[in-house]
C-alpha cells in the first residue's frame, strides 16, 4: 500500500486546536481516496532500472473498462549508461485483459543484497549474526503545517526500557484501589522546543504498556492514551497509564484493566496542561505525514538498495510516481556501522488534488530514516484551495543494546 497509517486516536474536546483536528481528518480522507484509486495496484504500469545484472519479464492482466482502447509507454533510465528498460501496455474491450511488461539489462553486478526490510516499523537489528535493540534515540525536528505557518523546530528523545510502576484503580464508588507494583514497558518522550507554537520548556511523556508497542517509539508521541483522557478507555488491552510533566505539574492516569476487571482509570494531578501542549503536540504529528505517512516506502521494499536504481509508474488516471535510490556513506551508532542509502520520491494523484514528494537518507538494517523531508500537498474538495505541510527530522544519536 501507498501509506502506511497507524492508529490514530482523538480525544474530543481535550485536543486545543479543532480546526488543526479538522485537518488531519481531511489528510485521513484524501489518503484513503487514494488507496481506492488502487495508486499502487493493478491496471497501472511501472518502468524500473537498476544496477544489478539481471533481465527479466513480467506480466499481469486485470478487466478493463467496457467499449475502451489504450495504448501507452513509458521508459526510464539510471545513471549508468548501460541500463535500459521500457514498458507498455494495452488494452482493449469490454472482457478484454490489460498486460504490462517490464524488461531491465544491465552488464553491472551487485556487490551485496540490502534490503530496507522493516520501515517504520519496530523491529530489533541484526549485525553480523548478533541482535540488537534501539532503546534511545534523539531527533531534530521540523515542521510547517501549512504554506502560511511559521515552521516549528523541536528536539524529540525516545527512550524504552522495562520498569515498575504503581497501579491505581477507581471503583464505582470513586474510591481508589491500591493493585500494587506492577512490571511494565515504559516508552518515554521529551520534546524540547527550539521554535514552538506553545511550548515553554521540556515536555515529557511517560506511557506504560504490559507488552512492547511499537508504534509508540517511533512514532513522536502516542496519541492512543488520549482516548482515556476523553472517556472511551478504560476496557482490556495492554495498555497500563501514562504521566505528563510540564511547566512544573504532573498529571498521571493509570487503567487497571489488564490486571483486575471492574474498575475504571484513576487520574492524579494537573489535567490543564493539555491547553498549553495540544498545538505544538499535533504539529508534531501533521509533520510525520510528510515524511511517514506519504513516504513511498514500499516502492523499494524488494529492490536491493546495494545499487543505484530508480522506477516509474502510472495508471494512465492521473495517478503517477517516481523514485530513485543509490548507496551513499556510512553511519556509526553505539559502535556499530552501518552503510546508508540515499532516496527520493514524488507521486501525484491529479483527481484527488494530492501530492508528495520527499528525500531520505536511509540505513537498510535501522527501521527509522537517519534523515528525511518530505512534503504532502492536498486540496480542499469543496473550496479547492491546496495546504502542503512540511516535514523534516535528522537522527542526531541512537543507542542500541544486544539482545541476550
Amino acid at each position: 500500500m501507498l501509506f502506511q497509517c497507524p492508529p490514530l486516536f482523538f480525544a474530543g474536546s481535550e485536543v486545543a486546536n479543532v480546526k488543526k483536528v479538522e485537518g488531519i481528518l481531511i489528510i485521513f480522507l484524501m489518503v484513503g481516496l487514494v488507496v481506492a484509486s488502487g495508486c499502487m495496484g493493478g491496471g497501472g504500469s511501472e518502468t524500473s532500472s537498476s544496477s544489478q545484472t539481471t533481465s527479466t519479464t513480467s506480466s499481469y492482466s486485470t478487466t478493463t473498462q467496457s467499449s475502451m482502447t489504450t495504448t501507452s509507454s513509458s521508459t526510464t533510465s539510471s545513471t549508468h549508461p548501460t541500463t535500459t528498460s521500457s514498458t507498455s501496455s494495452t488494452s482493449t474491450s469490454s472482457s478484454s485483459t490489460q498486460t504490462s511488461t517490464s524488461t531491465t539489462t544491465t552488464t553491472t553486478s551487485p556487490a551485496e543484497e540490502l534490503y530496507w526490510s522493516n520501515p517504520w516499523e519496530y523491529s530489533t537489528v541484526n549485525v553480523n549474526g548478533d541482535e540488537y535493540k534501539v532503546t534511545y534515540y534523539k531527533i531534530y525536528y521540523k515542521v510547517q503545517p501549512n504554506q502560511s505557518s511559521p515552521i516549528y523546530e523541536y528536539v524529540v528523545e525516545k527512550t524504552m526500557k522495562k520498569t515498575k510502576i504503581h497501579v491505581y484503580g477507581t471503583d464505582f464508588s470513586g474510591n481508589k484501589v491500591d493493585l500494587g507494583e506492577k512490571e511494565v514497558y515504559e516508552y518515554t518522550t521529551i520534546v524540547t522546543p527550539e521554535k514552538a507554537a506553545q511550548l515553554q520548556g521540556k515536555l515529557t511523556i511517560k506511557v506504560w504498556y504490559t507488552k512492547e508497542n511499537g508504534d509508540v517509539f517511533i512514532y513522536p508521541w502516542e496519541m492512543g492514551w488520549l482516548s482515556y483522557m476523553g472517556g472511551y478507555g478504560g476496557s482490556g488491552g495492554d495498555f497500563v497509564g501514562f504521566q505528563v510533566e510540564y511547566g512544573g505539574n504532573t498529571f498521571t492516569v493509570t487503567s487497571p484493566a489488564p490486571f483486575q476487571a471492574g474498575l475504571l482509570p484513576y487520574m492524579n494531578g494537573n489535567s490543564k496542561w493539555m491547553d498549553e501542549v495540544g498545538e505544538d503536540l499535533m504539529n508534531l504529528w501533521m509533520g510525520w505525514f510528510a515524511v511517514v505517512q506519504v513516504g513511498i516506502w514500499t516502492a523499494w521494499e524488494d529492490k536491493n538498495l546495494a545499487v543505484p536504481q530508480s522506477g516509474t509508474w502510472s495508471d494512465m488516471m492521473g495517478h503517477t510516481w517516481a523514485w530513485s535510490t543509490k548507496p551513499d556513506g556510512t553511519r556509526t551508532f553505539s559502535g556499530i556501522t552501518f552503510k546508508l542509502i540515499d532516496a527520493q520520491w514524488k507521486y501525484s494523484g491529479s483527481p484527488e488534488g494530492v501530492s508528495l514528494s520527499g528525500k531520505a537518507t536511509v540505513a537498510p538494517k535501522l527501521f527509522l530514516p537517519i534523515e528525511v523531508e518530505g512534503h504532502f500537498t492536498y486540496a480542499n474538495s469543496e473550496t479547492g484551495k491546496t495546504t502542503t505541510i512540511y516535514g523534516y527530522m535528522k537522527i542526531e544519536d541512537l543507542k542500541l543494546e544486544k539482545v541476550g
